[in-house]
Parts: C-alpha cells; sequence; structure tokens
C-alpha cells in the first residue's frame, strides 16, 4: 500500500509542475515591472530580482525542454549558480531595509563579502573540479537557504515592530514568502541523498509556486494602497 508521500509524489508526476512554475514566475514580475514608476527601491530591484529569474528559469526550460542539449545546459548552470549569488545579496539587502541597527551598513557588507567569498570558493570547485550540473546539492546553496530564513524572520519582527497592522503591509507577505520558500526547500535539500530524494524535486517546485503566491498577494496589496491614497 502506498504511503502518503508516495501518493502525492505519484500525482505530481502527472503534472507538468516544473513548465507551470517557469510560467508562474510572470505573473509577479509582470505585477513588480507595472509599479516600477511609482514603487520605491525596493519594488524597483524586486522586479530586477523577478526578472532574473524569468531569464534563469526559461533558458533552463529552453535548454532540457525543448533543445534538450546537455552541453548548453552547462552554460545554464554558470547562469543558475550566478542567479543564487545575486538571490542572497538581494535578500540581505532587503532584510537591512527593515533593521533598524546602529551598524546596519556594516554587518550588511561583512554578510555580502561573506557570502560571495563563499559562493566563489564553492563555484571556483564546482566548476573547476565538480560536476557543475548538481547545483543544488550545494553545501553553500543549502547553507543559504537557513540564512534567508532566518534573516527574514528578523526582518519580520522589523517590520512588526515599525506596523501594527503587519498583515496589511505588502512587504510582510513578499518577505513571508521567502521565508516560507527558504524554511521548507531547506529540508527538502537534506534528503537529497536518501532514496526518495530525487522524487522530491517537485516538492521544491510546488513550494516556489506558493512562495509566487505570497507574492503577488503583496504586490496586489501596493496596488490597493496606491489606489486608496489617490482616491
Amino acid at each position: 500500500m502506498a504511503t502518503s508521500t508516495e501518493f502525492l509524489i505519484s500525482m505530481l508526476n502527472q503534472l507538468p509542475i516544473q513548465e507551470i512554475s517557469t510560467f508562474a514566475i510572470w505573473i509577479p514580475m509582470i505585477l513588480a515591472g507595472m509599479r516600477w514608476k511609482t514603487g520605491d527601491q525596493k519594488i524597483r530591484l524586486f522586479f530586477v530580482f523577478l526578472l532574473f529569474g524569468v531569464i534563469t528559469d526559461g533558458f533552463g526550460w529552453l535548454v532540457y525542454g525543448i533543445l534538450e542539449n546537455l552541453e548548453i545546459g552547462n552554460y545554464h548552470a554558470y547562469l543558475l549558480y550566478f542567479y543564487l549569488w545575486f538571490e542572497a545579496l538581494f535578500f540581505i539587502w532587503v532584510v537591512f531595509e527593515f533593521l533598524e541597527t546602529k551598524r546596519n551598513t556594516f554587518w550588511k557588507r561583512v554578510l555580502w563579502i561573506g557570502i560571495s567569498i563563499l559562493f566563489l570558493i564553492e563555484g571556483v570547485i564546482r566548476f573547476g573540479f565538480g560536476n557543475p550540473m548538481d547545483i543544488y546539492t550545494s553545501f553553500i546553496v543549502s547553507g543559504v537557504l537557513v540564512l534567508n530564513a532566518f534573516l527574514m524572520a528578523f526582518a519580520l519582527l522589523g517590520l512588526a515592530e515599525k506596523n501594527g497592522e503587519i498583515m496589511r503591509d505588502p512587504w510582510f507577505w513578499i518577505l513571508s514568502g521567502i521565508f516560507f520558500y527558504s524554511f521548507s526547500v531547506f529540508f527538502i535539500d537534506m534528503l537529497t541523498y536518501t532514496a526518495i530524494g530525487p522524487e522530491l524535486w517537485k516538492f521544491r517546485t510546488l513550494l516556489n509556486m506558493i512562495q509566487y503566491v505570497f507574492f503577488v498577494v503583496g504586490l496586489m496589496r501596493i496596488a490597493n494602497s496606491q489606489l486608496s491614497m489617490t482616491n
């Protein structure tokens, strides 16, 4: 008798979930792009972050879904690794936008430099001596997921201190989406080398789409708040 996990994996395998995820990111990206002129610097950089994700996912879908060319896939691995590095730096920047510490700039730069050095070392090892396709089993990437969740929790606390009605704040939903994804996916990555590890990839993609739902809610709240201000 199949377990509940095996049943869910079987159901997910019947859905084109990777293709859905590739196109799902367009929704928050378009919403963020529509707020480019009226939004602040956080929204504009958030749009750049989502655009980078669209380019990375789109290139991967082209390489593996259409061309099925593993040689070109190496270039996607390079692009994906650069995206993960950019993602980590962006998340750190966002967090410190909501924290008020005496040495805010100092600690932000320390984390930026530390993350960049780790990615550089891991990149040299992976692309110089290891397998460039084996990105998501990276120790660095898994560690960054923990750091993301930890930092987003602090950012949410900082946001709560500034805003009593936190759930009405658009960034509560965006930060919560990042926290949810980072915290959940970390545990999936820890099971990579187990017997069911390869089958859990679709759960990772599903969690990514749930993160996009959080993003859409937050961006829609930005639109509603701007509309109420004009009326």
